[in-house]
């Protein structure tokens, strides 16, 4: 090689070399230029997050916004307290606690939709009331205050809103009971269902920005229309307004499956955020799992397949003919032939198994047959299909225990508290009013296991444990006072929720089919006051099986400690008069004996005692479930004098 070709080499080398720091000097002109170009931004928001201003909001929902932001509570000046605004009063009760957090202070808040409120009565017998009777009772050197924040209609994504305002308020504890009412406002997620996964990912990180929030905030103005935000969110209207509520709402249910899928994950992402927004706080937080009412609420309305869903096409006219035809068959069949309805219901599942309706009777008609466990799969896949959804999903209620299990979040469990006191684990009117409100004893035994689960994370630390006795005088003077009036006005709010879900085109079926159904319909009536129509049901409960007898008896107990009294005195009476009362003589001596001494008929409880004889040797509370409730009562009859209660 020559040595003019080595300098040509050298050159071109040097060239290369000339055009790889031009190149870089390229790349890093503009690498400055884009931080020159950031850097604004990026001192702005280290200055906003210095001086705290713009900070995402820990609620900040991507698939829901707001019209305007009404507090929940106001400041009463004159009273130094917060009362729920009286523009907030139609869809939550009458609340007030103080302004200044007295400091021995402790204060709860329970969040929901209506049965946290305690819908079909009112706040004085929702289980935050239970609570707070108990808590005081319990531990009198403290002030508690436990706060219903529960909204009629109130679904998750709405309360996220309200667990944002009080958390200003120095709580102590969060209580959030939800699930139920996901379904009731019409959300699109149009913008969501187009996005792709880079996108979310995108956006979530850029919404994360205190800069961003601002734009968003000064570009969306007050977000004074329902419609859709400049993010592309639902804007929804500051006061629920439900699809059940528009004259076409129930007509315009129809079955969605991306729908739902959609709603089910805006729950979770709802349930997500709100414990977030609690850790943030610092402020502990428990999660209630609700349940609802299987075998006796039908669903609300029932459609065929679609072909959305089990990669099944939609039913020909030909196969909702034949479908029909064994369906209304099998309707025929249930008066007189169990059995033979079954077999013909199980033809028309073989045709569609997405009928809501067809997979209720399916269930009565098993547990009906003594076959419980298939009926209860029955009885839930119905409240799945249910194309009107106003009780939790099943995938709801797995998402809440999946989210306390991960988060370390305390979880009651109501649904299953209730389930495991259900014959065949299948609850009905038995532990609900309705479609999904508890009883009262419900309401009163959530109370109490929230109370425990307390006592157990130490919350607070002074609290001592509740007797039986106790519990049921702080519940028999909470009855006192609401009157003989508070019962009677929960049957027309219940009537009013039943015109409103449109139950009236399913009458038929919530009518009592066999003694057990007329047992329960009676419990229910009870609990409105409405004792001659209760002894009716109870009537033809008897007459049908004469083990309900003893049934009536256990629930007489379950009245009793309520603090109902004077409604299980009465059935007793009731009871005793019966001509099934010498199948059951003893324990109605002993309920009859108990009730007395609780009502203060010392005389009456002595006279009951002395007639018994010899039946009262040797037996101890273990063997009777009254004495057990009252474990001194037969002390108290004997001839001595009587101890103060």
């Amino acid at each position: 090689m020559s040595d003019s070709s080595l300098d040509d080499t050298g050159k071109g080398a040097q060239s290369s070399v000339r055009r790889t720091i031009t190149g870089w000097q390229r790349w890093k002109f503009r690498l400055v230029a884009i931080a020159v170009g950031i850097l604004p931004f990026v001192l702005l928001e280290t200055a906003l997050s210095v001086f705290d201003i713009g900070a995402t909001e820990p609620d900040s929902d991507p698939l829901v916004g707001f019209s305007s932001l009404t507090p929940l509570f106001e400041h009463d000046v004159d009273g130094d307290v917060f009362r729920s605004a009286r523009s907030r009063r139609l869809f939550f009760g009458p609340q007030q606690f103080a302004a200044k957090k007295p400091a021995d202070g402790f204060r709860v808040f329970c969040l929901g939709g209506s049965t946290v409120r305690g819908r079909p009565f009112e706040t004085d017998t929702a289980f935050a009331k239970w609570l707070e009777l108990e808590l005081a009772d319990c531990d009198p050197k403290r002030h508690y205050e436990v706060v219903n924040c529960g909204g009629l209609s109130y679904a998750s994504y709405r309360l996220t809103r309200i667990l944002e305002e009080v958390l200003q308020y120095q709580p102590d504890l969060i209580v959030i009971a939800t699930g139920h009412n996901e379904f009731l406002e019409d959300r699109t997620y149009q913008s969501i269902k187009t996005r792709s996964a880079a996108r979310v990912w995108i956006e979530e990180r850029l919404y994360s920005l205190r800069t961003v929030q601002i734009i968003s905030r000064l570009s969306n103005g007050d977000e004074s229309k329902p419609g859709e935000d400049n993010s592309g969110r639902t804007v929804l209207p500051d006061t629920v307004k439900t699809r059940l509520d528009e004259a076409s709402g129930y007509a315009s249910y129809h079955r969605d499956e991306k729908w739902r899928t959609d709603v089910v994950a805006h729950f979770e992402k709802s349930i997500r955020n709100m414990i977030d927004m609690c850790r943030q706080k610092g402020i502990p937080v428990m999660l209630v799992g609700l349940g609802s009412n299987l075998r006796d609420t039908p669903p609300f309305k029932s459609e065929h397949r679609s072909g959305e869903s089990n990669g099944k096409p939609k039913l020909t006219a030909d196969e909702e003919r034949r479908w029909q035809a064994v369906f209304d068959e099998a309707t025929n069949m249930e008066a007189g032939d169990l059995q033979q309805a079954i077999e013909l219901y199980r033809q028309a599942e073989a045709i569609d198994a997405e009928h809501a309706l067809l997979l209720f009777r399916m269930g009565r008609c098993l547990e009906r047959l003594g076959q419980s466990d298939e009926a209860r799969e029955y009885y839930i896949r119905a409240k799945d299909q249910d194309i009107c959804p106003l009780r939790m999903l099943e995938d709801m209620g797995g998402i809440l225990k999946a989210v306390a299990r991960e988060t370390d979040t305390p979880l009651i469990d109501a649904r299953r508290m209730f389930e495991e006191q259900s014959p065949d684990q299948i609850p009905g009117n038995d532990w609900y009013t309705d479609h999904v409100h508890p009883t009262l004893a419900a309401h009163q035994q959530i109370a109490q296991a929230i109370s425990a689960e307390m006592r157990r994370l130490n919350l607070p630390d002074t609290m001592s444990a509740w007797s039986n006795s106790q519990r049921r005088s702080v519940y028999r003077r909470h009855f006192d006072r609401l009157g003989p009036v508070y019962l009677a006005n929960g049957r027309q709010r219940i009537d009013w929720l039943e015109n409103w879900a449109r139950r009236q085109r399913l009458h038929g079926e919530t009518l009592p089919k066999d003694p057990a159904a007329h047992l329960r319909h009676g419990y229910k009536q009870l609990d409105f006051g409405e004792v001659e129509q209760a002894w009716e049901h109870f009537n033809a409960a008897l007459v049908g099986d004469v083990k309900n007898a003893h049934r009536l008896l256990e629930f007489a107990l379950k009245l009793f400690q309520q603090g109902r009294a004077g409604a299980a005195a009465d059935l007793v009476e009731r009871l005793r008069k019966h001509s099934l009362a010498d199948t059951l003589r003893p324990e109605l001596d002993m309920s009859s004996l108990v009730v007395a001494l609780e009502l203060g008929d010392v005389e009456r409880a002595r006279g009951i005692y002395n007639a018994g004889g010899l039946q009262w040797n040797g037996l101890t509370p273990d063997a009777n479930a009254w004495l057990k409730a009252m474990p001194d009562a037969l002390d108290r009859c004997r001839d001595k004098p009587v101890s103060a209660k």
